[in-house]
């Protein structure tokens, strides 16, 4: 969708570490929560947990509980930002 545009748009081709299935550091995941998957900017924040955040600023960001069902799939290490001509 177009939560992540200004940085990549839907379809365009990622590439994922998916030997990767920790926070060690604030970055781009790909990521669920639930039956719902997610590629957005995971940010740790002290006492709070972790906060999802979009590139569009039209979707505000939103926190991961310690109650949610959460699993990182992979850390997003490249991005190709296609645009239609």
């Amino acid at each position: 969708g177009p939560s992540m545009k200004g940085m990549f748009n839907s379809g365009d081709p990622l590439i994922v570490d998916v030997g990767i299935k920790s926070l060690d550091y604030d970055a781009v995941y790909f990521f669920r929560v639930g039956e719902e998957g997610f590629i957005k900017l995971l940010q740790k924040v002290p006492g709070e947990g972790v906060r999802v955040l979009s590139k569009n600023e039209d979707f505000p960001p939103w926190y991961i509980r310690s109650d949610m069902d959460f699993e990182i799939f992979g850390r997003v290490l490249k991005v190709w930002e296609g645009k239609d001509l």
